[in-house]
C-alpha cells in the first residue's frame, strides 16, 4: 500500500515530473557553476552540500524513474524508441561517473569551504563535462522518450507510473527498497 503522503506530490502528469526534474538538474549544475566562481566562505559550504546531495540522491530517483518506470513501459513499440532506450541507459552508465565526481569534489568543499581553493578549477571542468553530457542526455529523452509516454501509453500505464513514481519519494523509502 501507498504511504499517504510523499515528500513531493506526484502530479497527475508523469511527463511534467520527469520534465521538472530534468530543470532541476539544470538548476543545480548553474549553481555548481556559480560555485565554482564564488568566495570561499560559509555559504559556500552550504552551497556545496545542496549540490552534492542533489547529485548522490535526486538524480538517482530520476533514473529510477526513467529505466524502471518508463522504460518496461515504452520498450519495443518503435525500433527507434528502443535505440533512445538502449542510449539512456548507456548515458545513465556514463553519467554516474560524472556525477560521483562533481559530488566528491562538492562534498570536500561542504565540509572545509577552504579546499575550494585548491579545487575549484577541477570541480569548474568536472561540472564543464557534467553539463555537455547532460544537455544532450535531456535532449534525446526530451524529444522522444517524453513523447512517446503521451502518445502510446493509457491511463492505466500512467497510473501505474505514478504510483511507482510516488513511492520512491515516500519518506523513509530507499531507493533499493522502492
Amino acid at each position: 500500500m501507498l504511504p499517504l503522503t510523499t515528500r513531493e506530490p506526484v502530479p497527475d502528469d508523469v511527463v511534467e515530473v520527469l520534465l521538472q526534474s530534468h530543470a532541476f538538474a539544470r538548476s543545480m549544475l548553474a549553481l555548481a557553476e556559480r560555485l565554482c566562481a564564488a568566495q570561499a566562505d560559509e555559504s559556500t559550504s552550504a552551497t556545496a552540500r545542496r549540490v552534492a546531495d542533489f547529485f548522490t540522491r535526486h538524480l538517482e530517483v530520476h533514473f529510477a524513474d526513467e529505466e524502471q518506470t518508463l522504460a518496461p513501459r515504452i520498450e519495443g513499440r518503435h525500433r527507434v524508441i528502443d535505440q533512445a532506450l538502449a542510449a539512456m541507459r548507456l548515458e545513465h552508465l556514463q553519467l554516474h561517473a560524472l556525477i560521483s565526481r562533481v559530488a566528491f569534489l562538492c562534498s570536500l568543499v561542504a565540509k572545509d569551504p577552504m579546499r575550494l581553493m585548491t579545487v575549484r578549477f577541477e570541480l569548474g571542468g568536472a561540472v564543464e563535462h557534467l553539463r555537455r553530457c547532460i544537455d544532450a542526455h535531456q535532449a534525446r529523452e526530451e524529444s522522444l522518450l517524453f513523447p512517446a509516454v503521451r502518445r502510446l501509453l493509457d491511463w492505466r500505464d500512467l497510473d501505474e507510473m505514478r504510483a511507482e513514481m510516488s513511492l520512491r519519494r515516500a519518506p523513509g523509502v530507499e531507493l533499493s527498497d522502492a
